[in-house]
């Protein structure tokens, strides 16, 4: 007879559009997003605080935009969270839907419940992460309607940004690329994808970390590989824009499932 396996203690899913983690906040995290991002509390409610407000606020799920500093507290309870895609549209989309919105922090997304459900399933060994991304796009987009559209040339310098990962390639290279003056790219990056073009190299940074520490890699060798320059560099990177330590997911891979998502290769991220 064949035992099923345990649900791991977190689940972190890496695809080349989204990325979601499942698993409980143990202390109150303060953070400062490279991505927009929709938190979902699993068990109660979520407490937030941004710099703008007189006192926490209380909710069940929370949409935030790229660059919002936030203190989050979810008491060790379970919660989901999906980094939205950088270059805006998932927020574009989701932003109207929200039931209460106010100086960038939205709150209560429709289909709440269904979110709730599928990030509990997402802690399930049993589910194929090619399930878990359609569910999530239908719960994100449910009328399939074409994505807003981007500014190519901020699409181009994300894609060479991804080209080069290890490397800190000069805005002026970048702007080159795109036939834009340094200053004028600047501007464009953030007005687009919401932060600027080193927060954003540093978050996709994380991101090819988590890919190559799935597949094998020793954490040290995988920050390496992505460009940092050492476990300290990882750690306060990954602290300042998520909020957890590496520790956090990192050390306890044992009891936690990390999933590489179909089409993280189609030059997405350099390969190995």
């Amino acid at each position: 007879m064949t035992m099923a396996q345990p649900s791991p203690d977190c689940a972190l899913y890496l695809w080349p559009r989204r990325t979601v983690y499942v698993g409980r906040l143990a202390r109150p995290i303060e953070f400062n997003l490279a991505a927009a991002s929709l938190t979902v509390a699993l068990d109660g409610r979520l407490q937030y605080q941004t710099p703008g407000m007189s006192g926490p606020g209380y909710c069940t799920s929370l949409l935030l935009k790229p660059g919002e500093r936030v203190r989050v507290d979810a008491g060790n309870r379970l919660i989901g969270t999906c980094y939205l895609d950088a270059l805006g549209q998932d927020h574009a989309l989701l932003a109207p839907r929200m039931l209460e919105c106010d100086a960038g922090v939205c709150q209560r997304v429709p289909g709440e419940q269904e979110f709730q459900r599928l990030f509990r399933q997402m802690l399930d060994p049993g589910i194929a992460a090619s399930d878990g991304f359609r569910s999530l796009e239908t719960l994100i987009n449910p009328g399939a309607i074409p994505y807003p559209v981007v500014d190519g040339r901020v699409a181009r310098v994300v894609s060479l940004i991804h080209q080069s990962v290890a490397q800190n390639c000069p805005v002026t290279e970048l702007a080159g690329a795109v036939n834009l003056s340094a200053p004028r790219l600047v501007q464009l990056f953030r007005q687009q994808v919401g932060v600027p073009i080193r927060r954003y190299r540093q978050w996709h940074r994380l991101f090819v970390t988590a890919i190559r520490v799935a597949r094998g890699r020793s954490l040290t060798e995988a920050a390496l590989d992505a460009g940092f320059t050492d476990s300290a560099h990882l750690s306060h990177t990954f602290r300042a824009i998520t909020g957890l330590r590496p520790s956090d997911i990192f050390t306890t891979l044992a009891r936690a499932r990390l999933v590489v998502g179909e089409g993280i290769d189609k030059g997405l991220v350099a390969p190995d």
